[in-house]
């Protein structure tokens, strides 16, 4: 039952290490210029900017 176990997490582990491989990437780097004027790592704006 041990090497049931086992193989289950070497393929899931495989299954997503493939995944995230073979997936595109974003295409560009991304600089902090990026994101000037946002309050947020994610770059959503500041809401005192929105009035």
């Amino acid at each position: 039952m041990r090497t049931v176990y086992i193989v289950v997490t070497l393929v899931a582990f495989f299954a997503i290490v493939g995944n995230h491989l073979t997936s595109p990437s974003s295409g560009r780097a991304v600089s902090p210029e990026d994101f000037a004027g946002a309050c947020a790592p994610c770059g959503a704006p500041c809401p005192s900017k929105n009035n």
